[in-house]
Formats: C-alpha cells, structure tokens, sequence
C-alpha cells in the first residue's frame, strides 16, 4: 500500500466522487488525503456527468446509480456496507493506499481543500487558547481557512484508522 499522500494524484491514486449516501465517509477520506468530493442533492445523470468531466471515480451504495455509470464508462465503487469503517476498508483497499492522519498531506474535511502548516502566530485567537498553549503544530485549510490541530480527539481518530487498516489487510488476504 502507498503511505503518504502528499502528490497521490501523481502516483496514480484516483480521485473520487462520493455520493449524498456516503457523506460521513467523504469526511474521513479527506483526512487521510484523498481528493473526494461530494455532491449533496444530485441526481445520477449530474453525479455520472460530474465524475466523467472530472476523472473522478463514483463511490456510492446505490447499485442502479453503480451500474449506470459502469454501462456510461464511468468508473465506480460499490459500496457492500452500510457500515463507516468497513466502506473505508473497502475504498482503501480499492485505492491501494494506507489509512493515515498525516496532517501535511490531508485535505480539509469540509471542503477538500489541500491543508498547510501554520505557524503559531498565524493561528493565535483562531482556535481556543487552551488548545493554543497545548499544542505547536497546527494546520490550515487553504480553502475555507479552518485551522486544524492534533486535540484530544486525534486518538479517536486513530483507533478508527487502525480498524480500518486491520479489515483493509484481511480483505487483501481474502483476495489471494
């Protein structure tokens, strides 16, 4: 599996188009670096249409939606699970690249934009002072200029991840 993801596109990791069904997932690929976007309120000719002119690959849970875009040539992921961390296996698995937080490499879960580190200074009286003082390292978003930073929640995060990296190797293993 690629780690790292700072340049995915240009190792060939594709970009995605992730239907209103799968919002919650759109935010967790994001973090880990891949370039998804999500259309809420589309309906299948805008998603195909979009996915088409974008290079962007179609991950939904709808199987009409799925084979519709297969028949129009578009490349699309059907999502077998209702589940978060098991749809996220699944994409991971498809997209050959290991589920990590790398701050530098993430995207901003909101709206995809890339994230960059911040200096201090830059950041000051943008995030609580408490986490201010706590913490050196901090990110922002190039795009809606959020500001990120490892908090408590970071280790949440984490023990998602390493269940998502857990049933990603044993579906790898299923497959040979």
């Amino acid at each position: 599996m690629q780690a790292g993801v700072r340049g995915r596109e240009g190792l060939g990791l594709s970009k995605l188009l992730v239907d209103s069904m799968c919002g919650r997932l759109t935010r967790w690929l994001r973090m880990i670096g891949v370039d998804a976007d999500y259309l809420r309120d589309a309906d299948d000719a805008q998603l195909i249409a979009k996915a088409r002119s974008e290079g962007r690959v179609l991950v939904t849970r709808d199987v009409g939606l799925h084979g519709r875009a297969l028949k129009e040539g578009v490349q699309a992921i059907l999502l077998r699970s209702p589940n978060l961390t098991e749809q996220l296996a699944q994409v991971v698995s498809w997209l050959g690249c290991e589920p990590v937080v790398i701050p530098d490499y993430s995207r901003c879960p909101d709206c995809n934009s890339p994230l960059r580190k911040a200096s201090k200074e830059e950041v000051e009286g943008l995030v609580p002072e408490g986490s201010f003082k706590a913490h050196s390292e901090f990110w922002r978003c190039t795009g809606c200029g959020k500001v990120y930073w490892r908090g408590k929640h970071f280790n949440d995060i984490e023990r998602v991840l390493s269940e998502v990296r857990e049933l990603a190797a044993r579906s790898e293993g299923l497959k040979h």
